[in-house]
C-alpha cells in the first residue's frame, strides 16, 4: 500500500462535524461516482441538511451532475472540481465520514489501495467503502469505517445512515482508523516497504547467460 502524511492530513471529529459526507477522486468507472451517488441519495432522503461534497474530474462528472438533478438533491450535492492537496485536508477535517464505492470497471480497470482512503482515515474519518481490491487491508468493517459489496447500493446507503445519524459511532470508527493508519499506512512506512523490497532484490543473485528461470 502506498502512504499519507500524518502532518498534514491530521485533526477530523467526525464525531463532532456536521452530517457532511465526502468523496475524493477522479470520476472514472472503477471510483464508482455515480454508486456514491446513489447511495448518499437514497441515505439522506428525509435529512435534508445532509451534504455530499464531491472533490474531482473526470469524463462520468458531467453524468453525475444530471444524476444530483434528476434525484432533485440541488444544492446538498456539492461539486468542487479538482483542489490541491491542502483544501482536501481541510474538507476531510470538517467531515462525517468518507465514501467510495469502489469497483472493477467494465474495461476491467481496478484499483490498489486508494491514497484518498488513507488521508480520510489518518486524518480521523470513518470510512464507507467496498470490498474490492486493496481497501479491507486498510479499512477494517466495524472497526475502522463500513464496507459493503461492490454494486450494492442499498447497503451503502445504510451505511451513510448509520453514521449520519450516530456522530459518536462516527467518532470511534474515525478514531480506530487514525490509530492504525499511524501504525500502518504513514508516507514513512511507504518508504521503508520500498526500501526491503529494493534491497532484498539487490541480493537476489542475478542467473547467469543460458540459466533457465522455469522451475
Amino acid at each position: 500500500p502506498s502512504g499519507a502524511d500524518p502532518a498534514r492530513f491530521a485533526g477530523a471529529d467526525p464525531a463532532a462535524a456536521p452530517p457532511r459526507f465526502l468523496a475524493v477522486g477522479r470520476f472514472v468507472a472503477k471510483k464508482g461516482p455515480l454508486l456514491s451517488l446513489e447511495a448518499f441519495a437514497r441515505a439522506s432522503a428525509g435529512h435534508p441538511d445532509w451534504r455530499l461534497e464531491m472533490v474531482g474530474e473526470g469524463p462520468l462528472l458531467a453524468r453525475a451532475r444530471q444524476r444530483a438533478s434528476d434525484l432533485g438533491l440541488g444544492d446538498r450535492v456539492i461539486f468542487s472540481g479538482l483542489l490541491p492537496p491542502p483544501a482536501i485536508a481541510e474538507r476531510l477535517r470538517g467531515a462525517r465520514a468518507f465514501l467510495q464505492h469502489s469497483l472493477t470497471a467494465p474495461d476491467g480497470d481496478q484499483e490498489g489501495s486508494p491514497v484518498a482512503v488513507l488521508e480520510a482515515q489518518l486524518s480521523g474519518l470513518p470510512v464507507v467503502a467496498t470490498r474490492h481490491a486493496g481497501i479491507p487491508e486498510v479499512v477494517q468493517h466495524g472497526v475502522t469505517g463500513l464496507l459493503v459489496e461492490e454494486g450494492d447500493v442499498a447497503a451503502m446507503a445504510e451505511a451513510i445512515r448509520r453514521l449520519g445519524e450516530d456522530p459518536a459511532l462516527a467518532g470511534r470508527l474515525g478514531a480506530a482508523g487514525r490509530r492504525r493508519c499511524q501504525e500502518h499506512f504513514t508516507v514513512q512506512h511507504h518508504l521503508q516497504a520500498l526500501q526491503g523490497l529494493i534491497e532484498q532484490v539487490a541480493a537476489t543473485p542475478a542467473p547467469l547467460p543460458g540459466d533457465s528461470l522455469s522451475p
